[in-house]
């Protein structure tokens, strides 16, 4: 990548042209580092700290944001919150193995990402009614509770190679 660098820069501005097929050489020298993406990264980093941290960290975590929630309209995203997490929970425990696990661990760290970031706005959501009597917050956490924040789907794996024969 370095060397494609210093060619493109020999050559000065028609290195950036595209019929010299240079720039297409720099893209592809790109690939190789930055292949898996910075989710797939932050999945496999996530995987990797929770076998030093357990789990129950982010579940208290979770608790601790949704233990003062009164307010019933939240009730209905406080219970997503909580099945997303044990899902996530009972998927890491029944993994089969290794290469299950990082197959799926962008799923389930999104999930985990989206469990606490619901259970951050249901707490500023009771926060906000209790200190300024706003419903736009609850709102928000109720929209963002009906968007998704279980990913974690099982799939049947006879699906699975009847896409790969």
């Amino acid at each position: 990548m370095f060397v494609l660098s210093e060619v493109i820069e020999a050559f000065g501005g028609a290195g950036y042209v595209e019929d010299t097929g240079l720039p297409q050489l720099l893209r592809d020298s790109q690939v190789l580092p930055i292949w898996e993406g910075t989710t797939n990264v932050l999945s496999l980093d996530t995987l990797r700290a929770l076998s030093v941290t357990p789990f129950q960290a982010l579940k208290s975590a979770v608790s601790n944001c949704l233990i003062e929630t009164r307010d019933p309209r939240l009730d209905d995203a406080a219970r997503i919150a909580r099945s997303a997490l044990d899902h996530a929970e009972s998927w890491l425990a029944r993994a089969p193995d290794q290469t299950a696990l990082e197959s799926g661990a962008r799923r389930f760290a999104m999930t985990l990402g989206r469990t606490m970031e619901l259970a951050l706005l249901i707490n500023h959501a009771q926060w906000s009614q209790d200190h300024e009597a706003d419903g736009r917050a609850t709102a928000a956490a109720r929209r963002f509770a009906n968007s998704g924040i279980d990913l974690l789907v099982d799939h049947d794996p006879a699906d699975a190679r009847s896409l790969f024969p």
